[in-house]
């Protein structure tokens, strides 16, 4: 870590699917990241309604809820510290005498994401989200903390669930049937484990035609249940499969169009032979002009017969 207080700069504050700090120095990033209840301090004002402002009661309301007034102003002031060191005097701003404030220059991904559903940009916000918030993140002795942020991990995760499914039914609408596809199978990907969203899914897949992906994930839900739960899908589920299943029967046991068929070429070039060998013997079959005499010659001239 440096020996001198950093100088703020732009950085981003990873939090979806991995825990990062970009664009701040690396040692002081390094040493952010090693101090999970000092970095909680910053994710919690970060990641604040308000658009990162509170009051210090409420951060110490949180953090240290036991300790009396002058003992845990105290022990705010050394995360406040710390985080300025690591990435600067002005990361943590104070707003009066009791508020508290991230800088525009500190921004975090969680935030964009939300940011960007709000203002309807659902693909861009999903390619955002890397997976749940502060995924295995734990600070020991804030148990406040921690169910506000198991309240933000499942706010997010339903957003983003929500946004996939959406993106999935503008597809359908739009007769896009990979792209309707592709964003349920992202949602399902997202969810946590439900029967009812594997059935939407295989619903989705059955209307765009992708009879053989319902097979796949209804056989996905078959190994998970039985190996979670020890039961099998339930009869809706398994009329979904069914339904597939017919589809992909029809279409093998239809009758053939034979004006479909693509025949070989051998089969091409007979059908398409007009006149008999024996009919073109002594014909001009010469192509390009003779190169002696710019003339075009018969089968007999290049072998050196007369006609007959």
């Amino acid at each position: 870590m440096a020996s001198q207080p950093l100088t703020l700069r732009p950085a981003t504050v990873v939090t979806l699917g991995r825990l990062d700090v970009e664009g701040a120095a690396d040692e002081g990033a390094t040493a952010l990241l090693s101090q999970p209840k000092r970095l909680a301090v910053l994710l919690y004002v970060l990641l604040s309604p308000q658009g990162g402002a509170l009051s210090r009661d409420q951060v110490i309301g949180v953090f240290w809820p036991e300790s009396d007034s002058a003992r845990a102003r105290n022990s705010l002031r050394q995360p406040l510290s710390f985080i300025r060191t690591c990435l600067g005097q002005d990361a943590i701003l104070s707003v009066g005498a009791q508020g508290l404030a991230v800088a525009s220059q500190l921004t975090c991904d969680a935030s964009q994401f939300e940011a960007l559903l709000n203002t309807g940009r659902r693909e861009e916000a999903l390619q955002l989200y890397g997976g749940e918030l502060l995924s295995g993140f734990h600070v020991t002795g804030a148990g406040a903390f921690e169910e506000w942020l198991d309240h933000h991990r499942l706010h997010l995760s339903q957003r983003a669930v929500r946004a996939a499914w959406e993106l999935s039914a503008e597809c359908e609408t739009k007769g896009d049937q990979a792209g309707a596809a592709f964003w349920a199978k992202r949602a399902l990907a997202l969810s946590p484990f439900s029967e009812l969203e594997v059935q939407r899914l295989l619903r989705v897949l059955l209307r765009v035609g992708d009879y053989a992906g319902v097979l796949r994930a209804f056989e996905g839900l078959q190994r998970a249940l039985k190996r979670e739960f020890e039961v099998g899908p339930t009869d809706e589920t398994v009329q979904l499969a069914n339904s597939a299943r017919e589809r992909i029967n029809s279409a093998a046991t239809a009758p053939v169009d034979p004006s479909r068929v693509r025949r070989a070429g051998g089969e091409r070039r007979v059908s398409q032979r007009r006149v008999s060998t024996e009919a073109r013997k002594g014909v001009e079959r010469r192509k390009k002009a003779d190169r002696r005499a710019a003339q075009r010659r018969s089968g007999f001239d290049r072998r050196g017969l007369p006609p007959q």
